[in-house]
């Protein structure tokens, strides 16, 4: 683990200093996901601010994570139950 440095990084032209001891070009990918989601909100309704498309772009990264989380954990079980059935099979295997 490294030490954190700050990486600057510019979301909609604002600019924003992110502690961290990730690699600073993968902070600043993020960050450019980040300002694709938020213009995009924006680019849909020319009204939202830029705290309000930031806060719905935050639902919206939150709502994918839970969904790629539920995701993993159906996949394990399915893995589990897979591995059980090799299992039982090598044990009928002359």
């Amino acid at each position: 683990m490294s030490l954190p440095e700050t990486v600057e990084v510019v979301i909609c032209g604002r600019k924003f200093n992110i502690k961290t001891d990730k690699d600073p070009e993968y902070v600043k990918s993020l960050a450019q996901k980040l300002e694709s989601i938020v213009e995009k909100i924006r680019a849909g309704n020319s009204k939202v601010t830029f705290d309000k498309a930031l806060i719905v772009a935050c639902f919206y990264i939150l709502d994918e994570n839970e969904s790629l989380r539920k995701r993993i954990q159906d996949l394990s079980t399915e893995n589990k139950k897979l591995e059980e059935g090799a299992k039982i099979l090598k044990k009928l295997a002359p």
